[in-house]
């Protein structure tokens, strides 16, 4: 499935971020899976991409192309086979990266809270592509009527992404940060913000 393999691509490369590892020569590839365009993403990769059969306003669509305006969803599935490849040029490029301070089911659990929170946003047009994720948690907090304690938890959410990419002393150690990302992603989960 799809959402495994972005999970394990942008928790790979959440983790090289955090080593110190130069991700420069994949910043746009990175940065648009991260913000949902799957549309660039594969025009980059030229993974193949599969065909995909969508039911939309009493219309059935079938076709391998990917197209800009898809919801996200659909994005993802058609991106799977570049999401594959980039997943092994970028193991290719770092090997086997170990961080004694995180797990890596966590990296995979912080790449689906961004691009979760992304996709819920782009899908009720509230945000632009290249929204911060502190705006996208808002506008997408308010539309949902979260509480003002829910959306300081999923704030904390992305604070614990910003210190594994830039470490400003965000909390006092690792462990405090996933106890605080481990609040905000079972919010997501509560209230299905989740990719699937």
């Amino acid at each position: 499935m799809n959402t495994l393999i972005i999970a394990k691509t942008v928790g790979y490369m959440l983790k090289a971020m955090k080593l110190k590892e130069d991700t420069s020569l994949f910043r746009r590839e990175f940065a648009s899976i991260r913000h949902g365009n799957y549309f660039e993403f594969t025009e980059l990769i030229k993974g193949e991409i599969p065909t995909v059969v969508v039911y939309n306003k009493g219309e059935i669509q079938v076709n391998n192309k990917i197209k800009k305006e898809e919801i996200d969803f659909v994005g993802l599935i058609k991106s799977g086979p570049s999401m594959i490849k980039f997943h092994e040029k970028c193991f290719s490029e770092f090997g086997k990266l170990v961080d004694k301070d995180i797990p890596d089911d966590i990296y995979e659990k912080i790449a689906l809270f961004e691009i979760g929170l992304r996709m819920h946003a782009n899908n009720k047009n509230l945000i632009n592509s290249h929204e911060d994720l502190i705006e996208v948690i808002l506008k997408l907090s308010k539309s949902k009527n979260l509480a003002k304690n829910q959306v300081e938890k999923l704030q904390n959410g992305r604070q614990f992404l910003n210190m594994i990419k830039h470490p400003k002393n965000q909390f006092p150690n690792w462990n405090n940060g996933i106890n605080a990302f481990n609040k905000a992603y079972s919010i997501c989960q509560k209230h299905s913000l989740t990719v699937i």
